[in-house]
């Protein structure tokens, strides 16, 4: 047999790689062959399956919406990533707050909203984010400036 005519399959076959799933979950192929869809359904077999590919399937969706943006070449709005969900809900949370926890979630906000800066400042996917990073970092020392002395 001409060696040209071998497919990829059968190359990593005998390569040793194995093509088909974990036996603990099975993998559905959407209409882009590339993208595979980890099934939360895990097999009978192994009943320790259910519990960990919920929170990994759970942790890949997060990531993947946290990629989205709009528009796709050039993108300006994007789902918030870890660090700005926390600066928002600490922000409400301190709104309802009295006291030393008003303080306290006011203070989580800041930094929430500092990471958030610093990471768009340094890996934003264009321009824009940058920029859009750099006004946030100066705006944050700003409110925790005002925050300082009054």
């Amino acid at each position: 047999m001409p060696s040209g005519n071998r497919s990829a399959r059968g190359a990593a076959r005998r390569l040793g790689a194995n093509p088909r799933p974990a036996p603990s979950a099975t993998v559905r192929h959407t209409r882009d062959e590339s993208r595979q869809r980890l099934s939360l359904h895990p097999e009978p077999s192994d009943p320790q399956a259910g519990a960990t590919a919920l929170p990994r399937a759970l942790w890949r969706g997060f990531k993947w919406l946290t990629t989205l943006g709009f528009p796709r070449r050039f993108p300006i709005v994007q789902f918030p990533n870890l660090p700005l969900i926390a600066a928002f809900l600490a922000g409400e949370a301190a709104s309802f707050l009295h006291g030393d926890a008003h303080f306290y979630a006011r203070s989580v906000s800041y930094l929430g909203m500092t990471i958030w800066a610093y990471e768009e400042l340094a890996d934003g996917v264009n321009w824009f984010r940058h920029l859009l990073g750099a006004a946030y970092a100066v705006i944050m020392v700003m409110r925790v400036a005002h925050a300082i002395q009054g």
